[in-house]
């Protein structure tokens, strides 16, 4: 059966049987020793199966231990291969993205490294001035130029074993091939009589060869910088030159961007940079506007093209022209920029739109709200709120932004003339807003940029304002010499015309001024809230409700 023992079954068995048959015919103390025996033999059976057992049972741990250490070892070796992978994958990314000039020790002879000009102070001062433009054309610039320095590679010595390159060469051999560095480097020489040659290559070609006297080394070196950025940075050099007032040189420089450019939005930013650089330096604003159009058509994606055209647009009072570009550059992303990818040309560029849009709509408390960041200093920016404070008439608060301004130092004379009078217009002081006008057009004659962009300028932002100064004070003669100077295709001097004309109570006049006004910009609503108001004091209240409620809608 299933339930008996082992020792019933061995009984029953032919071994069994024979057992017990031998133990029958022994006899009794053979019997007893026999059974002594077989319980003693079957104890250290059942005491070495115990043993075993354990041994088993230890065995088995320490298989499983085994197991476990093969295991996290291949763990570990996994991640040790993933991370040294990793790791030769960032020093290769690393490499891959290293930009900017270096610049290697120049070739001297012994007299001048005796004498304390040895090769790496060459390099050395190369490399300070070449960073000192660098800094100054990134002050006044929104894109930034790339680092410099000295090539200083070889001060790392660890060697690769049995290789015989350091860790440095490697590195270098790696940037080299999958970087994007520039190398300087050239030599000094004695031409006799006192005369030295300082020779320089970039990328080993484009040498250039620089002469003078012992004594001008710096000279030569400034010289050599100067032109070494050029090389590297060429639209910042544009604006290097425009911050030295080098008005002549900064605008060569920046007709010769076009025949460096490769691609449509290189293209599209030489063409822009140009387009500034007209309208600063000559004043010729049609032509600006034209090279402003041709950076737009070669990229309409890109920003500075249709920033140039608004500001350009602006100071000729083509408002609605700017209003159109300002709506464009609102939906700019600084992901489509291959010049202010890593800069705030965009931000910049959104600021200036923002400002055109509010002032074109009147939305003075937005423009209020806003923070000037970029390009702007503290005193301009609390004069520019205090104008937007007078024209909410906010006096209070008004006054206190332009003792701010007062306070920060270093005020802009035209923006500060401007803030002046309308704080004085909120007052209806008309005096002193005719004062401020005036000393807000001789402001605006002065300057560094081109002598016909000041007048323009003057005559499209200072007049109108001083026209209607003056016709609000009763000088109706005075105020029509000034209004009558103006272009007759900008939009505030139409306004201030059929302003001026009500005023004078000269109705036919100023509807006429208006309905020009608002054919010339039909997305603003000054005008049409300037014509409502002359017809409410014509008695005509259903035609005042109209452009009344035109304007609201406009606003």
């Amino acid at each position: 059966m299933a339930g008996e023992s082992e020792e019933a079954e061995f009984a029953r068995g032919p071994q069994g049987a024979a057992v017990w048959s031998a133990l029958g015919a022994a006899s009794r103390s053979k019997a007893d020793a026999f059974l002594d025996r077989q319980i003693a033999l079957t104890e250290i059976q059942i005491e070495q199966l115990g043993q075993q057992e354990h041994f088993e049972h230890s065995h088995l741990r320490w298989r499983r231990f085994n197991d476990w250490m093969k295991g996290g070892l291949q763990i570990l070796t996994l991640i040790l291969g993933v991370a040294i992978v990793a790791g030769i994958g960032a020093v290769v990314w690393n490499a891959s993205q290293v930009e900017g000039l270096v610049v290697d020790a120049f070739s001297v002879p012994p007299a001048f490294a005796s004498a304390g000009v040895a090769g790496d102070v060459v390099a050395d001062d190369l490399t300070n001035r070449i960073a000192t433009i660098r800094d100054f054309a990134n002050d006044n610039s929104l894109a930034r130029s790339k680092d410099v320095s000295k090539d200083g590679d070889q001060d790392i010595k660890v060697e690769i074993p049995e290789t015989g390159v350091s860790l440095a060469q490697a590195w270098r051999y790696l940037k080299q091939w999958l970087g994007h560095e520039r190398r300087l480097n050239g030599n000094l020489r004695d031409s006799g009589a006192g005369r030295i040659a300082l020779t320089v290559a970039l990328d080993g070609r484009n040498a250039f060869i620089l002469e003078g006297a012992a004594a001008d080394l710096g000279k030569l070196e400034d010289q050599a910088a100067e032109r070494v950025f050029a090389q590297v940075d060429p639209t910042n050099y544009v604006l290097y030159l425009n911050g030295k007032a080098r008005d002549a040189e900064s605008l060569a420089a920046a007709a010769r961007l076009p025949r460096l450019a490769h691609t449509p939005a290189e293209l599209a930013d030489a063409y822009s940079l140009w387009a500034n650089a007209t309208r600063y330096v000559t004043g010729d604003l049609g032509l600006s506007t034209a090279r402003a159009r041709l950076s737009i058509a070669f990229d309409p994606k890109t920003t500075a093209g249709h920033m140039e055209l608004m500001l350009t647009a602006a100071i000729q009072g083509h408002d609605e022209e700017a209003l159109v570009e300002a709506r464009q550059i609102a939906g700019k992303r600084k992901e489509d920029e291959p010049a202010w990818r890593n800069s705030d040309g965009v931000a910049y560029a959104k600021q200036q739109a923002s400002g055109i849009r509010d002032s074109s709509s009147g939305d003075f408390q937005h423009a209020l709200s806003q923070p000037c960041l970029y390009l702007c200093s503290v005193s301009t920016a609390a004069l520019r709120r205090a104008e937007y404070a007078a024209r909410l008439h906010d006096s209070l608060l008004s006054r206190a932004l332009v003792a701010d301004a007062v306070a920060a130092g270093s005020m802009d004379p035209v923006q500060r003339q401007r803030s002046r009078y309308f704080a004085a217009a909120a007052a209806q002081d008309w005096p002193a807003a005719v004062a401020s006008a005036r000393a807000y057009g001789s402001a605006s004659h002065d300057g560094t940029a081109a002598a016909r962009l000041r007048n323009l300028m003057a005559a499209t932002r200072a007049a109108p304002l001083l026209a209607y100064a003056l016709a609000q004070a009763g000088d109706f003669a005075a105020a029509h010499r000034a209004i009558d100077a103006t272009p007759a295709d900008c939009y505030q001097c139409l306004r201030m015309r059929g302003n001026v004309d009500a005023l004078q109570k000269n109705r036919d006049g100023a509807q006429y001024w208006f309905a020009r006004a608002v054919a010339a910009a039909p997305s603003l609503p000054a005008a049409y809230a300037d014509w409502g108001t002359m017809l409410l004091a014509k008695g005509d209240a259903a035609g005042a409700g109209e452009k009344f409620a035109e304007a609201a809608k406009l606003a």
